[in-house]
């Protein structure tokens, strides 16, 4: 996996297949900023708090929401396995460690 985020004893990632969700949002970068960020500093092993962290998942259900919702595969089967983290990460008010390739 490229993008490995640890909180609260808690593992998740981003495999290289599922970094098209970054190409979705570029189109419209002023409505994704946290996602667009998170792109800007992908591969230096951001920190991430957990305000962002819920920003994050709003963004990730809203961007689910513009490109077609369940419909869409391959989006929908990466959003819903990550929304629980960044939940985890944003009510639990952890910070998340970031490892990429």
């Amino acid at each position: 996996m490229p993008f490995d985020m640890y909180a609260n004893g808690q593992h998740e990632a981003i495999g290289h297949q599922e970094e098209f969700i970054f190409a979705l949002i570029q189109a419209d970068r002023q409505r994704f900023p946290a996602l667009s960020a998170l792109w800007s500093a992908y591969y230096d092993d951001p920190r991430l708090s957990s305000a962002q962290a819920g920003a994050l998942l709003h963004e990730l259900i809203d961007l689910l929401a513009s490109q077609g919702g369940t419909a869409n595969k391959a989006l929908a089967h990466t959003v819903v396995r990550l929304l629980p983290f960044f939940s985890m990460a944003c009510q639990g008010g952890h910070e998340i460690r970031t490892e990429s390739d």
